[in-house]
């Protein structure tokens, strides 16, 4: 899952209606404070985006309003594959970070209503929402330099340069809103992406689990994890880590599919299957879910069944009928990547 600092699937986007006019009772700015959406996923591929928030500073607590709900997020199949494309999961991503663990906490995790309502950095975010990255960063700029303790712009421009491929830049934004906010686990987890894209897997690693330090509850920061893990081929801490994300939030089916690659990466198939066939009877437009049944069910000699779940795969993605694709794009384990493989040199 990538996320831009206001927090995780394909390019799609929330609703304007999430930018607020500037004149709203206090009521509908406290419901704004606590409103969290999910970012669609729309082709089964897609890489997990970055995230956009309004964040505090950690000594900050004037013109503040504390959070106390997570909102909800549509169901979705995340994206098992990171395309750094801008995403929204959330344009104000007060409510998830926020949430108070003590009274005594309770002071540094604010947010004010203030940077919420900043019509110059909405004017920033709705630039991103638009593909205008260039100057959602330039606005992002212009944001810094009027306040370069502000938190949030540091990381929402961080989460725009990794959108941007900007991955050095991005980290060195990223790292100023974890001085600043070293609370917010969302800083943590862009860094990690950006570090992940730069081969800096231990770096990546470390960021995970800060940001599941400061926010256990925090299910992209876990998937993420898990993305690396195996990278670095720790597929038993892999396993963990995608299994706690589909805990955390179940709707996302993705999260489910990379657990049932694990399981198989690790000769688990019997589970794997189980699991896979589980999800393409719930999610039936799961094109990616279909191809890795075919694998499976072709390791295990299961032919006819096999034929079948590739057709329903290729009918939606006709780039499942080519490995270099599927090695390239999808980030695979190995073991399932070589069952593809063994099922389309039949093919």
């Amino acid at each position: 899952m990538v996320c831009i600092f206001a927090s995780q699937g394909s390019v799609a986007w929330t609703s304007r209606r999430l930018f607020p006019r500037p004149r709203w009772p206090a009521s509908m700015r406290r419901k704004l404070l606590r409103r969290l959406t999910t970012l669609g996923s729309n082709p089964a591929h897609a890489k997990p985006l970055p995230r956009f928030a309004v964040v505090h500073n950690v000594d900050d607590s004037s013109d503040s309003e504390t959070s106390r709900s997570r909102g909800g997020r549509r169901d979705t199949y995340f994206p098992v594959k990171r395309r750094i494309a801008v995403g929204l999961m959330s344009v104000f991503f007060c409510a998830q970070s926020y949430v108070p663990v003590t009274a005594g906490a309770a002071t540094s995790r604010r947010v004010r209503l203030r940077d919420v309502e900043n019509p110059k950095l909405q004017d920033a975010l709705r630039a991103a929402v638009a593909g205008d990255l260039e100057n959602s960063e330039r606005i992002f700029s212009e944001l810094i330099a009027e306040d370069p303790g502000n938190a949030s712009v540091w990381s929402n421009r961080g989460s725009v340069r990794v959108s941007m491929n900007k991955f050095e830049e991005a980290a060195g934004d990223l790292s100023e809103a974890i001085r600043l906010a070293p609370e917010a686990p969302v800083p943590f987890l862009n860094r990690a992406i950006a570090y992940e894209a730069l081969g800096r897997y231990e770096d990546a690693i470390e960021d995970c689990k800060s940001a599941i330090v400061n926010d256990p509850e925090e299910f992209a920061a876990w998937y993420n994890l898990g993305n690396v893990d195996v990278k670095v081929k720790d597929y038993d801490g892999a396993l963990v880590a995608y299994e706690r994300a589909s805990v955390l939030k179940p709707g996302i089916a993705g999260y489910r599919l990379k657990q049932a690659l694990v399981l198989f990466q690790l000769n688990r198939a019997e589970e794997a299957r189980k699991l896979v066939e589980g999800l393409v009877r719930k999610y039936p437009n799961y094109a990616e879910a279909h191809a890795a049944l075919a694998a499976i069910l072709w390791s295990e000699n299961r032919r006819s069944g096999a034929e079948q779940q590739f057709t329903e795969a290729t009918i939606r993605e006709p780039l499942y009928r080519n490995i270099g694709w599927v090695n390239a794009e999808l980030q695979w384990p190995p073991n399932i990547i070589q069952a593809m493989e063994n099922f389309l040199d039949i093919q």
